[in-house]
Formats: structure tokens, C-alpha cells, sequence
């Protein structure tokens, strides 16, 4: 098995990681605040994939913008979200998104959400 790791800190505060997984599964692991400043890099992040991770377990804040991105790359994608402190799950709860994302506690259940779902064949429709 082979991992690719793709490491970047931005300058505001925000270090994303993304990792390339078997299945297509790709993980972007943020760490720091997620606000007006960072906010265009988690949309950067979230822009590529089909399946997605998006570990928020080591975001200390979750700005309304922050969910918004969530939201969106959950409407075009299949996205996974790993929980995060009392500030991410406040403001997922705040913004109704909690009812919308597919959020689990860990990463092991992530992973494991989008691996039980059958991806089709291509050229096939499901």
C-alpha cells in the first residue's frame, strides 16, 4: 500500500494534510482555525475528489464560512467528516449542518462509512 502526503501551511494559521487511500478515498487532515483568513484554502482542499475525509479533530475554530465549504463540497462530493472540539461541533450544531454531514468520531469510522459504499463500475450506474 501507498500513501501519498501532501503537507502545506498557510500562513494564517491553517496546516492541511491530504493523503491519498485505497478505494479512491482521499483525507485532508486540518489542523488550526478555520475562518475568513483560511477559508479559501479548506475550499482548495475540498475542490478535488470523489470521496473525501475531511478531518476536523485538530481545528480549534469553525467559522460559519468554514461550514458553508463543508456544505458545498458534501453537495458535489462523497463526503466523511471527522468530528472535531466543542467549537466545530457547536457551530455544526448552530448551523443545522450536523443534520445534513455525514459526521463520525473517529477516523476508523470515516474510513469506514465510504469504504462499505459500492462504488460503481465505470460506465455503470447504481
Amino acid at each position: 500500500m501507498r500513501d501519498c502526503f501532501d503537507t502545506f501551511d498557510e500562513p494564517s494559521g491553517l496546516t492541511v494534510t491530504t493523503t491519498e487511500r485505497p478505494g479512491g478515498i482521499r483525507v485532508c487532515t486540518l489542523v488550526g482555525d478555520i475562518d475568513a483568513a483560511t477559508v479559501d484554502t479548506l475550499d482548495e482542499t475540498l475542490a478535488t475528489g470523489e470521496r473525501l475525509v475531511a478531518d476536523l479533530s485538530r481545528v480549534a475554530f469553525l467559522s460559519c464560512a468554514g461550514v458553508r465549504s463543508l456544505l458545498r463540497a458534501d453537495a458535489r462530493t462523497e463526503l466523511a467528516v471527522v468530528g472535531g472540539g466543542h467549537a466545530v461541533t457547536r457551530s455544526l450544531e448552530a448551523t443545522g449542518a450536523d443534520l445534513v454531514l455525514k459526521i463520525h468520531a473517529g477516523m476508523g469510522a470515516a474510513l469506514a462509512g465510504l469504504a462499505t459504499r459500492a462504488v460503481p463500475e465505470p460506465g455503470r450506474e447504481t
